[in-house]
């Protein structure tokens, strides 16, 4: 299977896919990206990601000269030369070629898109249920998808080698934020609790899931205290590749019964369900 993807202006095979050592991404880790969710060859809300990666770029002044009509045609033009599979897009903004003095950028940004063929996240996730650490360590700029990953790298390192899954953000007045790549929810009581710290990044995963959650529990948008994950009933992580993947251990504190619950089942499947609603919907023929 060949697989393609866009580099600062060109479709290339993969195995063409390259950036300048020079370039501001790899000599200092100057960057923005974002990842789009491909159901079939179709991408998931594509508008909603291209609007984060614009603003991401924004906020590290990154020079953006692109109209979001034109990268999302330049993404449908990229599915359209790979297979119609699960998938994933990565959108990245590099900082670009850099100066004499490898610090700022000589020339214009490149724009980068990747596409992933899906590799689902085990089974077991759903099953059994995942386990995280928590970690001091935090997002060099919150809320911004940077290219500058070490603190999830080092976090996620430590956990595999102690058998977790995961890691999970913790801020200094030891609350719980978000994992490594997804966003973070906890049913304490009936209520559906996440934190909107401007600490995190926004997912729209769960901006979805949020509206989806809204006519069954009531939400509560707070960063849960480390100490209160025992007088939970559930907790789960999203993002667009797990979509709800059940929590069942912090540490070592255990969540419920220490098994994935009913309420995390029921936003899987009301999730799942919207998923397929909106490709119905959004790729309706015309009359």
């Amino acid at each position: 299977m060949t697989i393609f993807h866009y580099v600062n202006g060109t479709f290339v095979p993969e195995k063409e896919a390259y950036v300048s050592a020079l370039d501001l991404s790899v000599l200092r880790g100057y960057g923005v990206f974002d990842y789009v969710q491909i159901y079939q060859g179709k991408a998931f809300h594509l508008q909603d990601h291209l609007e984060r990666f614009k603003w991401s770029a924004e906020q590290v002044e990154l020079t953006f000269p692109w109209d979001l009509s034109s990268l999302s045609q330049l993404v449908d033009e990229l599915l359209a030369k790979n297979p119609p599979i699960d998938a994933g897009v990565r959108l990245l903004l590099t900082g670009g070629p850099s100066g004499q003095d490898q610090l700022l950028p000589e020339t214009a940004p490149q724009l980068i898109l990747l596409f992933h063929p899906y590799t689902p996240p085990p089974e077991r996730y759903y099953t059994k249920g995942m386990r995280a650490l928590t970690t001091n360590l935090l997002r060099i700029i919150p809320g911004v998808k940077t290219t500058n990953y070490m603190p999830a790298i080092f976090a996620m390192n430590r956990a595999k080698k102690t058998g977790f899954d995961d890691a999970i953000y913790l801020n200094g007045q030891e609350e719980l934020l978000e994992g490594t790549i997804s966003n973070l929810f906890f049913f304490k009581n009936g209520k559906l609790i996440t934190s909107d710290s401007n600490s995190i990044v926004k997912g729209v995963t769960r901006a979805n899931l949020l509206q989806l959650a809204a006519p069954y529990f009531p939400i509560e948008f707070r960063s849960l205290p480390l100490s209160e994950v025992s007088s939970c009933q559930e907790a789960f992580l999203c993002s667009s590749r797990k979509e709800v993947a059940p929590l069942v251990q912090i540490d070592d504190k255990i969540i419920g019964s220490g098994k994935p619950g009913p309420c995390s089942a029921k936003l899987l499947s009301l999730f799942q369900n919207y998923v397929a609603n909106y490709f119905a919907e959004t790729h309706q023929p015309s009359c």
